[in-house]
Order: structure tokens, then sequence, then C-alpha cells
């Protein structure tokens, strides 16, 4: 039995008001459906944290404030983007454009000519290809082989994987944890700023490439898209390139392999803004009484890939922070150390938000050099999933342990009870662990983020589970009112880093 206090009367009331009286699909609709995605300095991103920023001061929360992490440069959004094969038989095509790409000029009709990119390495392969592109769409790649997927989508963690994840060595082989030193690489393609700029050079209409396997086997009209950014000011912009669906472009590759001439008719309208340079994170408190200057922070990225509506990732974990801000002030909690809770922005582009946050208020991870408020910075969690929480990676910190498990005891019952070792990374929490600080991300179910909306667009408000946001709102507000009530201070990160990224 852990010694670790909790408030049972808080969480009585948690679990009533967030179980059945929560609003945190609400908050979800509004960052998919009502403003879509939010792809970083984006006009939708930016009037979303404006709604975002708004609501949390109708929540009656203190120092609601949009704040600057740094400069993303140019804010990318596509106004319009059409594409069908016209010849030799029509059919529209799915296609999404990727973030930073430019426009056609107006409505084309093209030839679709094949280059095979993987194959170009240097200057001299791409001599064959000069002078025969000009007004041609070009496929980047040849066909790509799909197999059919007998994985079942939705799936949640089972408690034998639980298990797994959990024992000491954090359940990964030594083949898991072996590191790939790159021995026998054979050599890398040109980039792919150095083939855009042939092509545009060379007057080619747009680039167009399958939709990848990525993590899992999406396809069936599932196309993930990823950006580049961020685009500083004055960095010459590239011509329109496109992820199309695997299927579509599989059989224009097939068309030109028999010898056929496809014809593609293709419009892309983006739009560069570059009024604000700035991307900014959503800022928001509940005060604490005698430890006020001491700070439990939590977070979840605000910005998404283009595609979809960046609903899993990560429409979900910032709804689940909104309302959990939220429940705690609608019972009236009384935190003796402030509740702070942000929107990170440019998760997908390198965790810039929170970096540079961290950053600004903390300290550079490059250096020894701290800032002071570093000292009062108790506990950051974060949430950057869908699925319901299952527990909470312990990112090698085996002192906060006890504090954790008495924590999720009274949500057993929801399915909270699992503590694994070892780290998890890739996400905003990581930023806290460069600098010292203790940044924990929880364990969430998988359900169908790998294999259908990882970046893709089906990550839609469809595929989101209310009773799971519900849950893990609770969870999180949960764990920040009793850090912000503990006694002591919370056990200091070790820096542990074992390599794990996702869950399996």
């Amino acid at each position: 039995m852990s010694s670790e206090p909790t408030h049972e009367a808080m969480v009585t009331s948690l679990r009533r008001e967030g179980l059945e009286n929560s609003r945190v699909m609400e908050w979800a609709e509004m960052m998919t459906d009502v403003h879509g995605p939010r792809y970083a300095n984006s006009p939708g991103y930016d009037a979303a944290t404006a709604w975002a920023r708004d609501t949390f001061a109708g929540f009656g929360l203190d120092n609601v404030n949009l704040e600057a992490w740094g400069e993303y440069g140019y804010g990318w959004e596509n106004q319009y983007t059409s594409v069908h094969l016209t010849a030799p038989r029509y059919q529209p095509i799915i296609a999404y454009p990727i973030p930073g790409t430019g426009s056609t000029d107006g409505k084309v009709v093209a030839p679709v000519v094949l280059v095979d990119t993987t194959r170009i390495f240097d200057e001299a392969d791409l001599a064959p290809h000069r002078g025969k592109l000009r007004g041609c769409v070009v496929l980047i790649g040849p066909e790509r082989k799909l197999e059919p997927n007998y994985s079942p989508h939705a799936v949640r963690l089972s408690d034998d994987e639980l298990q797994e994840m959990a024992r000491p060595d954090d359940g990964r082989s030594p083949e898991a944890n072996a590191v790939d030193d790159g021995a026998g690489a054979g050599p890398e393609p040109l980039s792919p700023a150095r083939l855009s700029a042939f092509f545009r050079a060379e007057g080619v209409v747009a680039s167009m490439a399958p939709g990848g396997a990525y993590v899992g086997p999406m396809d069936k009209g599932t196309v993930a898209v990823m950006g580049n950014g961020p685009f500083p000011l004055g960095t010459e912009l590239e011509l329109p390139a496109l992820v199309l669906a695997a299927e579509h472009y599989n059989r224009i590759v097939r068309l030109i392999d028999r010898g056929f001439e496809p014809l593609v008719e293709v419009e892309v309208r983006s739009v560069f803004h570059d009024d604000d340079p700035l991307d900014y994170n959503v800022i928001a408190e509940l005060p604490g009484g005698e430890l006020s200057d001491e700070v439990v922070m939590i977070g979840a990225h605000f910005d998404s890939e283009p595609a979809g509506t960046g609903a899993t990732d990560n429409a979900a974990g910032s709804a689940v922070v909104m309302e959990a801000m939220r429940l705690l002030k609608a019972v009236g909690a009384a935190p003796r150390r402030t509740i702070r809770a942000a929107l990170w922005g440019a998760e997908e582009s390198g965790m810039l938000g929170s970096r540079g946050y961290v950053a600004s208020h903390f300290g550079d991870p490059a250096s020894s050099e701290r800032l002071p408020e570093h000292a009062g910075l108790y506990v950051y969690f974060n949430v950057d999933w869908y699925g319901r929480l299952r527990g909470i990676f312990l990112q090698g910190n085996d002192a906060a342990r006890p504090i954790f498990e008495a924590w999720m005891e009274p949500f057993h019952d929801l399915g909270m009870q699992w503590i694994v070792p070892g780290n998890t990374g890739g996400t905003d929490h990581m930023a806290f662990q460069a600098v010292g600080l203790p940044g924990f991300q929880f364990i969430q179910d998988d359900l169908e983020f790998f294999n259908v909306a990882f970046h893709t667009n089906m990550d839609v408000y469809d595929r989101l589970v209310g009773e799971d946001l519900e849950q893990a709102a609770v969870i999180l507000a949960s764990f920040a009112y009793h850090a912000a009530m503990r006694e002591g201070p919370f056990p200091a990160a070790d820096g542990t880093d074992n390599g794990r990224r996702w869950h399996k």
C-alpha cells in the first residue's frame, strides 16, 4: 500500500463532472469540424488558437494568452486542390498537396511522365531528363506494391501487451534496442529540395508521389501527408507537390508502363502568408495558493498535419487538456500550486512550440544554463494521442512509481493501472526532459491510429471515441490536482532515454 495520499472527495467530484457533464467532444468538434486542419502558423491554426484562448477565458482561468514561441516564417494555406485523370479514361483522383509547396498556373491539362527519383543520386543522373519535362506532371517513383491487411483496424492494448511493456527491462528485446549504424547503406538519392529545383527549372507543372505505407498498412484511399516546415521568410517556394492515393497512383504508372499516354487535369491554389511570421502557444492558468510560484503543467500539441482535420493527432489531446482545466474550475479546485495548461504550436515541425517555451522559461538544453523559472516547474504531463489512458511511462524515473501508483488507484476500474519503466519520445514532454525537468507521457490505446489515422486524410472527428476522451480528461485533471497539492519536491528526472518511440 502506497503512503502517497490521495484526495478522494476531489476524485469523486472530478469523476462526476467529467463522466456525467463532459464537454470534451464539443472542444474536439470545434477544433476539427469548425477550424479544420491546423497546420503551424496557418490561418486555420491562428483562428483555432484564438478560439481556444477565448474558451479558456470563458472557464474563468487566469493569465490566458497567446505566447509566441518563435518565428515559423510563411504561413501556408491550401485553398483548392483538384486532380482528375482525363485519358485514356476519366477518373477523379484522391490527392493532397504537401505543405510549403506552391500553386499551378490555373487549371492545367498535362501529360504524365515517370521519373524514378529513387535512382537519381547525382547531377549526372538528371541529364537524361533535361529538356523533356516542360509542361508535364512528373510521377517521382515506381508503382508501390500493395498487400492485403489481415489485421484489425481498431486495437486496444491487451493486458498481456501492457504486462510485457511493464517488465523491468521495459519489455524490449536486445534486437529492439540495437542501434542501426548505417553500415552497408548505399548512396543517398538527391534531396527533395534539389529535385524540386530541377523540376521547377525544367518547367514541370507538378510532381506526384504515392501515399506511403508510413507506419502501418493504411491505403484503401487513405493518404498520409507530412509538411516540410518551417518556411523562413525569403525561402524560395517549391513547385506543387501532391500525394496521391496509392491505388490511383499505381493505375497511372501501369498505364505508362504499358505504353499509354495518360493525361491529368490538375489545379492547386496555395497561399503563403507573410504578415506574421511568429507562431504561438496557448497558455492558461488556475492560480495556486501558498505555493503559487510553483507550477504544475499539463499540455498537448494543438497543430496538425493538413490532409485531415487533426482529430486523433492531436485535437483529442488538446480537448482533454482543455476539459481537464474546465473540470478543475467547475468543481471549485483550489490547488496549492498553480496549474498551467499549454497547447503547443508546431509540434509536427519538430516540437518547436514546447522547445521554444522551455528555452524561454526554463533553460537552454544545449548548455547548463537554467533560468529562474526552472526551479518552480514541479512536473509536466503531456497528452498526444486519442485512446483511453492505460498508464504512464516513468521515463526511467523509478522514484515516481509509488506516486503514480497511488494516483492511478482510484481509476483502476477505468483501465488506468499500468506503469512502464522506460521512456517514450517524439512529443512535447521531451522538451522538459531535455533541461532536467520531470515530464511524462501517458500510455494510451492504439485504436485506429497507426493503420488509419496517423497524419492522414482520415484523421477526422469520426475517429474519436467520446468515452475515451472523457476518461482521459478526468484522470489528467486528477493527476494535475494531486501534483499541485502534494507535499515535498517531485522526484528529479534522470534523463533516461532507452530509445522507445511508440508503444510497440
